[in-house]
C-alpha cells in the first residue's frame, strides 16, 4: 500500500461523506476510480432505491474504468435488491484492482462481493486505510446490521 493509495482512499471516505444522511437505509458508501495515477471517477450512494457509489462512480468513468483500479469504502453488494450488484457492474466495465476500506457485515454481502470480484480476476485488497473512519461514518448501518434490523 502506498501513500497514493491511502490519498485515494481518503478521496473515497470524502466522496462518502457527501451521502450521510441522504441514503435512507443504505449506507453512505464513497467510490473513487483511478486509472494512470489520476481520478477519473467519482461516486456515493444514491438516495434509497437510487444507484450505490461504485455504479455512480463506472457512469463517471465511462470507458475509462477498464483496466482502472477501485477505492471503496464499504465491499461492494453482491445482491438483487432496488439495485443490482455493484460487483457484477465493476466485473462488467473490467476493473483491474479494487481496495475495499470495509468489509459488508449485511450477511446477504458479507465476503461474497469480494468473492465475486476474486473469482473474475480482479485483485482485491481489503482493510488497512482509514477503517476507523470508515466505520465510524458507516455507524448507523452497522449498527442496524448488528441489531439484525438492516433490511
Amino acid at each position: 500500500m502506498t501513500d497514493k493509495d491511502k490519498e485515494f482512499m481518503w478521496e473515497a471516505v470524502l466522496e462518502g461523506r457527501k451521502a450521510q444522511g441522504k441514503t435512507g437505509t443504505n449506507p453512505p458508501v464513497g467510490a473513487i476510480i483511478v486509472k494512470d495515477r489520476k481520478i477519473v471517477g467519482r461516486g456515493h450512494t444514491s438516495k434509497l432505491g437510487g444507484p450505490h457509489a461504485e455504479v455512480n462512480a463506472l457512469r463517471d468513468a465511462g470507458d475509462k474504468a477498464e483496466g482502472a483500479t477501485v477505492y471503496c469504502t464499504l465491499e461492494p453488494c453482491s445482491h438483487w435488491g432496488r439495485t443490482g450488484p455493484c460487483c457484477v457492474a465493476l466485473t462488467d466495465a473490467k476493473i483491474a484492482k479494487i481496495f475495499v476500506g470495509i468489509m459488508d457485515p449485511y450477511p446477504k454481502v458479507s465476503g461474497k462481493g469480494i468473492q465475486h470480484l476474486k473469482d473474475h480476476g480482479v485483485e482485491v485488497i481489503v482493510g488497512g486505510m482509514y477503517e476507523e473512519e470508515i466505520r465510524q461514518d458507516l455507524k448507523e448501518f452497522l449498527d442496524r446490521v448488528a441489531a439484525g434490523t438492516q433490511e
